[in-house]
């Protein structure tokens, strides 16, 4: 395993691309909890249970945000248009 003081030699091409796969692995996950969240009223699970996959699914979000956010830094030169 390694530690903070390892140094990994990739170029921002790679980085971005692989930042780009977990932003899909994020996405995948939001899919099967939003089926989830609809099984889970449809059968009337508790309203307790049906708030934690809802607290989940908020969470993916987030990391799906920080990771495009991240990925900016890495995906080439061109900038953001801010239009």
């Amino acid at each position: 395993m390694a530690d903070d003081t390892t140094v990994m030699s990739v170029t921002d091409y790679d980085l971005a691309t692989e930042i780009a796969k977990n932003i899909a692995d994020e996405n995948t996950a939001i899919e099967g909890y939003y089926a989830l969240l609809a099984f889970m009223t449809e059968i009337g699970a508790g309203p307790e249970d049906i708030a934690q996959v809802r607290e989940i699914i908020s969470d993916e979000k987030n990391h799906r945000t920080v990771l495009a956010e991240m990925s900016l830094k890495y995906d080439g030169a061109i900038p953001t248009a801010e239009d």
